[in-house]
């Protein structure tokens, strides 16, 4: 630590305090999920919220997103603290008391938390800005799971006033019991591109393959090759990841369609391969419609880049937790995955950090699945982390 500081409250009593907010959001959130984009009344929920605890600057931003700024009374940095807020296309069906209300629409990734958290969160720094050091940038993010949420929210300036110097964020852990947080500096999640590919033959009997020109066979080799080149030339053990998740085409089974689709996608953490084997796919795709006699199309949408947490912010971030979270969460090194996480974004932008929180009782719980769930609970390993992080950040160099 550069020097002593101690808050002037107890942030651990305070945390006791405010979980029986944070839990009733948390399953109001749960129980009326919304599709990224169409967070609707998520985000009237959260713009309401902010603005009874009398916090600055509450608007709308980046479509279904809100903002907030808490000034403390000290000087210090300004950190921006995201939480993403959007639900995934599932139906739940792990059977609880708050279960969604919205056939079909589910909180699988714990975003329901992470926005019940960020608000308990700023109700506290709110209260005790006397001990504040700093400036908080509240960033409840759309579309982390749509395409492009974060990136939106920067176009719409949420860097820009106060410039923020620092960007903080957190997620569930559903393979981490209760009571760890593991963190990490460098990558902690791919890139990650998706793509579809549409390619054209020419139709015709079962009976006559050939007068026709298979989009079907087409297809097979493209995958069989663009595979066979990823996981022999560039995977390296480098975590490099191409899957096919469609193939869809024709409707009879003696009948050759004029036209398939494949849609699949790509992570990786390296954008030099990142390019190459975009490249490669491209190749690919020109030899067999050549050879076959067809053509085809390629559309790709970049979701996230590699996400990045700054060495030095990482550094400062792991010591707090470790230091002054001692009573409340044990630090455990975190493995980096395959999956996305577009607060990538904010780490591109900014010096930044991302830790996770575990929520695992008995058995670990798996994201993204009908089944996912969690004891609101945890939620206060959440909020004291993060506002110890906030509270003590200007001291740790």
């Amino acid at each position: 630590m550069s020097s002593q500081f101690t808050p002037t409250f107890n942030i651990h009593e305070a945390v006791r305090k405010t979980l029986p907010y944070m839990m009733e959001m948390r399953e109001y959130f749960h129980a009326h999920p919304e599709l990224s984009e169409k967070e609707f009344d998520t985000c009237k929920t959260i713009f309401q919220e902010l603005s009874l605890m009398g916090i600055e600057d509450v608007k709308i931003i980046a479509g279904t997103g809100v903002t907030g700024l808490i000034r403390g009374a000290h000087p210090g940095p300004v950190i921006l603290l995201r939480a993403d807020i959007d639900a995934l296309p599932l139906t739940e069906k792990y059977d609880c008391p708050y279960a969604s209300l919205v056939p079909g629409v589910m909180h699988a990734c714990g975003h329901d938390g992470h926005a019940a958290n960020l608000l308990g969160v700023a109700k506290i720094l709110n209260k005790h800005r006397d001990c504040l050091r700093g400036t908080v940038r509240l960033a409840f993010q759309p579309a982390e799971e749509g395409n492009g949420g974060a990136a939106r929210m920067i176009d719409a300036g949420i860097l820009n006033n106060p410039p923020v110097e620092y960007a903080l964020g957190l997620h569930v852990a559903g393979a981490l019991p209760k009571g760890y947080v593991s963190i990490r500096s460098g990558e902690i999640s791919a890139s990650c591109d998706d793509f579809t590919i549409t390619l054209h033959g020419k139709g015709g009997h079962g009976s006559q393959p050939s007068e026709c020109i298979s989009p079907i066979q087409m297809g097979v080799d493209v995958i069989q090759m663009i595979q066979s080149y990823v996981y022999n030339c560039r995977a390296d053990g480098d975590g490099v990841v191409l899957t096919f998740g469609q193939f869809q085409a024709g409707r009879n089974p003696n009948v050759i369609p004029d036209t398939a689709e494949l849609k699949g996608t790509l992570r990786t953490y390296n954008e030099a391969k990142r390019r190459d084997i975009l490249d490669k796919l491209r190749h690919v795709l020109g030899a067999v419609t050549l050879t076959y006699g067809g053509s085809y199309d390629l559309d790709v949408v970049p979701f996230s880049p590699v996400c990045v947490n700054n060495e030095a912010v990482t550094a400062r971030v792991a010591a707090i937790l470790t230091e002054q979270c001692a009573d409340c969460v044990d630090v455990v090194p975190m493995q980096r995955g395959s999956g996305s996480e577009d607060f990538a974004y904010f780490s591109a932008a900014v010096p930044s950090a991302f830790y996770y929180v575990g929520v695992c009782g008995d058995e670990p719980v798996v994201g993204h699945s009908p089944d996912f769930h969690w004891d609101s609970n945890a939620l206060k390993y959440m909020c004291e982390t993060l506002l110890n992080v906030v509270y003590y950040f200007a001291s740790y160099k």
